[in-house]
């Protein structure tokens, strides 16, 4: 990131660094990068999951839910169900079950049309 500051895919990296900021428990510190992320692309489906999560296990659930709001504008038939089917790239369970536990307190519904 230092050496392209100015890379049209920066919000790439500064989602991943929020993952994994999430995935080790670092929850304000994930939702600090996932909010810099979505300065550079305000629509990265990522970083607002990451920000709903983190944000939720930080307990900002105003913020978490704001996240999972803007999210579902841009895919409105997300839900737990279809998290869960998603092929994700976390791959250790626990980190998977972080996002999905966070995305859960911020309130995603189980299943479409349910809240």
């Amino acid at each position: 990131m230092r050496l392209s500051p100015v890379d049209p895919r920066l919000h790439v990296f500064q989602a991943t660094i929020a993952r994994a900021h999430l995935n080790a428990g670092r929850y304000t510190e994930a939702s600090l990068w996932a909010e810099r992320a979505l300065h550079n692309k305000p629509n990265d489906g990522n970083a607002l999951r990451v920000l709903a999560a983190s944000s939720a296990h930080a307990g900002h659930m105003e913020k978490a839910r704001q996240a999972i709001a803007r999210y579902l504008q841009l895919a409105p038939d997300w839900s737990l169900t279809e998290v869960k089917n998603w092929d994700s790239p976390y791959r250790r369970p626990d980190d998977y079950a972080k996002l999905v536990d966070g995305l859960r307190k911020a309130g995603l519904a189980e299943q479409q049309g349910f809240a």
